[in-house]
Parts: C-alpha cells; structure tokens; sequence
C-alpha cells in the first residue's frame, strides 16, 4: 500500500494490521467490519516525539468518515488528540503525563 496521508479521508491498513488489528463486530449491527481508530505507538515514535509511554498513533485520517467517533472515544477514555510530525497521537488527559506536549495543536478540546 501507498504512503497513509493523515489528512486524508484514508485508514492506514498495514499500521493496523502490524499492530495485530482487523474488522470486528459481529455482523450485524452498525460496527459490521468496522476497524479500530488507533494502534500502540513503537519506541521509536515516543523517543522522537516525546510521547508517554501510554499513547497510540490515530491509523484513520482526519478527513475519515468516522473519524468524530474516533475523538469522542478517546476524550472518553481520558486522552486527548495531538499532531506531532505528519500524524496524529492519542496522549492521556492528564497534565502531568503531557507537560512537554502543551504547545502542540489539541484536538477534541
């Protein structure tokens, strides 16, 4: 597959898949094949984006049709959105976990 585009309308197929996820749901309601919205980030994206060591990558793109439900998830659950580089990160809420993270574009607030 082609570079995933963060922007895009896109789901970043082989990030998912290398993270061990698929379509779940059982058929026959509305999350039918539906994917998760983030995977775990590697060491490597927190050492070079100064990330917690709890928080995960966004694999669907910011122009995604369920990417709204993807945010409204993750504020429920106590994260917060960011971008850092190309991507989109899922960062806990909690100040304390994010003082270096402050200054980035936060999204869902």
């Amino acid at each position: 597959m082609g570079m995933f585009d963060a922007e895009s309308i896109g789901y970043d197929y082989d990030r998912a898949k290398s993270a061990g996820m698929g379509p779940t749901g059982d058929g026959t309601k509305e999350n039918k094949g539906h994917w998760g919205s983030v995977a775990p980030t590697t060491e490597e994206e927190r050492k070079k984006y100064n990330l917690p060591r709890e928080s995960y990558i966004l694999v669907k793109g910011k122009k995604h049709e369920s990417w709204d439900k993807a945010i409204q998830g993750e504020v429920a659950r106590g994260f917060k959105v960011i971008k850092k580089g190309n991507r989109y990160f899922s960062v806990p809420s909690n100040p304390r976990s994010n003082r270096l993270l402050m200054q980035d574009a936060e999204i869902g607030e």
